[in-house]
């Protein structure tokens, strides 16, 4: 990477480089919805050796540019890291904060009159940052969620600079069920006037939407009194709401109900994988996708944590890792 965008750092950590940065976007940045940003950023994070292949890594609309951090809270740890299956003295692991979201990136911070932004938006976004950048070739474009969706359009812009394209949960558009459910969650805000308690809440019901009744069973069943759910719920509500607003989720949650691409578009060899009982990208929608895409195999896998799965089943998620990282294509 030999160019320097705009207020760029640079550290070492035990011998791994560290870099940030934050790119002025072209003003205006022009959406797909018609609409500008003007005085747009995108804020991004590369971690491993300079000259080493770069691995672009992007998670939900609740993750950032950190898929892993110095202090153990990125958003992609189990994966990340000296010897894990994104191993940052092998690979530069390359992520951003999302342009309407709540962390360095152009966003509402609150107001509510930010633009629309789609999933191409980001996509074109990160294709001027890697440009930037000086990036030739991308050895391994992940995308998790929200992310594969973003990663479906940066592939199909970047066609051979990508070697390979290794989706999470993702489809090529929203489900019915996804859409409903999102739906409610802004429902809820509208009716809570934005406060954070209606955020918290909206988060608590998607939090549900992502795991499984199986699962749920499985970990709170042996508690009659319903203390225990209502407690996890309410953790989790209260810790989004601590970081987001509302505004950025309602943003973020319309881009991925927004969401539609051709996978005849993307050429790039592609694994997906997808969870059977996940609730938010059906299976009926991955294996649409992997018919329609040119060079696709889907991987099927079983799990109790449904749509959160590309974060809890972390044995499957670093096998298929090192093996789309390994494979010759």
């Amino acid at each position: 990477m030999s160019a320097h965008p705009q207020f760029e750092s640079t550290s070492l950590d035990a011998g791994i480089r560290w870099r940030t940065g934050v790119l002025d976007l072209p003003d205006p940045f022009r959406l797909e919805g018609g609409e500008s940003l003007h005085r747009a950023r995108i804020a991004w994070q590369c971690v491993g050796p300079d000259e080493a292949p770069l691995v672009v890594v992007l998670g939900g609309i609740s993750a950032h540019a950190r898929a892993c951090a110095r202090d153990g809270r990125g958003w992609f740890e189990a994966q990340c890291g000296v010897g894990r299956a994104l191993d940052t003295t092998r690979y530069r692991l390359l992520g951003i904060d999302w342009l309407g979201g709540v962390d360095g990136s152009a966003g509402p911070h609150g107001t509510a009159d930010f633009p629309a932004v789609s999933s191409a938006d980001q996509a074109r976004a990160l294709l001027l940052l890697l440009n930037r950048l000086g990036v030739r070739r991308v050895h391994l474009l992940v995308g998790a969620s929200y992310g594969g969706n973003v990663a479906q359009h940066l592939a199909a812009l970047l066609g051979d600079r990508v070697r390979h394209l290794l989706q999470l949960c993702a489809a090529h558009q929203p489900s019915q069920f996804g859409l409903a459910l999102r739906q409610v969650q802004r429902t809820i805000l509208d009716l809570g006037d934005d406060a954070d308690t209606a955020l918290a809440l909206a988060r608590s019901l998607a939090v549900l939407g992502y795991r499984t009744p199986e699962g749920i069973e499985a970990r709170f069943g042996g508690d009659v009194s319903g203390g225990e759910i209502s407690s996890w719920l309410d953790h989790h509500g209260a810790k989004f709401a601590a970081r987001f607003d509302a505004a950025a989720y309602r943003v973020l949650s319309a881009s991925i109900d927004a969401h539609r691409i051709d996978p005849a578009m993307i050429h790039v060899p592609t694994t997906l994988l997808a969870v059977r009982e996940d609730l938010i990208v059906p299976l009926s929608l991955a294996r649409e996708y992997a018919r329609r895409a040119p060079r696709c195999e889907l991987i099927e896998i079983s799990s109790p944590h449904g749509h959160d799965g590309f974060l809890k089943e972390e044995r499957a998620v670093g096998n298929l890792l090192r093996a789309a990282l390994e494979e010759r294509v």
